[in-house]
């Protein structure tokens, strides 16, 4: 049944896309949509922990994503999340929406937890002079997407397995599922190129935190 409606809102995300115009001409088409104002709304479930290690909680999430600032230099260009599928991985009632930077060298993207909003403006300002020394440790993934690869970030040693490393995985049309797994938790995302991510799973194997959320609304910036 998850299986069922994760694809139908992957399906309505590609609809959406294609409807408003922003659907990619093929798989080299631009996977995370550099344009301010974008939003993506997700509804789900989350489970957490609280602070006083108490019993376990759960309760349903309605969360929205915005793109605050963007920039698209060809070679360079990234944007300013305001707020991400991330914020749930360890949510609560308490929960704030935290800044994410989503960069794009060439046909390699980052995903930038850190300083945030400084790597982003300094980027946007000065261009590939201003990438930090350890970008390579946010390594996403390559595009286009390509079931099968593994992308682990450069201070990861070499193992026989997937772990420690975003692997792909193509899961329907014009979809496809992004994985990390490590000893103590791990994170599915499915992205559709051209719109982004369309959801999100997070499970922690200690302290209860858990989440699960679909798309249920998009909207790119500069369409009305």
């Amino acid at each position: 049944m998850a299986i069922a409606r994760s694809m139908v809102w992957v399906l309505v995300a590609v609809v959406l896309a294609a409807v408003t115009g922003t659907a990619p001409a093929g798989e080299d088409g631009v996977v995370f949509p550099f344009v301010a104002g974008t939003t993506w709304t997700y509804a789900g479930t989350v489970k957490w922990t609280p602070p006083d290690h108490g019993r376990p909680r759960s309760g349903s999430v309605r969360w929205t994503s915005e793109v605050a600032d963007a920039f698209d230099d060809g070679d360079v260009a990234g944007a300013l999340l305001d707020g991400g599928v991330w914020d749930l991985a360890w949510s609560s009632p308490e929960v704030h929406a935290a800044r994410y930077a989503v960069l794009r060298v060439r046909t390699r993207y980052y995903l930038i937890y850190d300083d945030a909003r400084a790597t982003f403006a300094a980027v946007k300002a000065s261009g590939r002079k201003a990438l930090p020394p350890n970008l390579e440790q946010e390594a996403w993934f390559d595009a286009p997407l390509t079931p099968g690869r593994l992308l682990r970030p450069n201070d990861v040693a070499p193992r026989v397995d997937t772990r420690y490393g975003w692997s792909i995985a193509k899961t329907a049309r014009s979809a496809y599922a992004l994985t990390y797994l490590t000893l103590p938790d791990e994170e599915k995302l499915t992205l559709v190129p051209g719109v982004g991510i369309t959801s999100f799973a997070y499970v922690h194997h200690g302290t209860i935190a858990e989440a699960n959320v679909h798309l249920i609304a998009y909207h790119r910036g500069g369409i009305r």
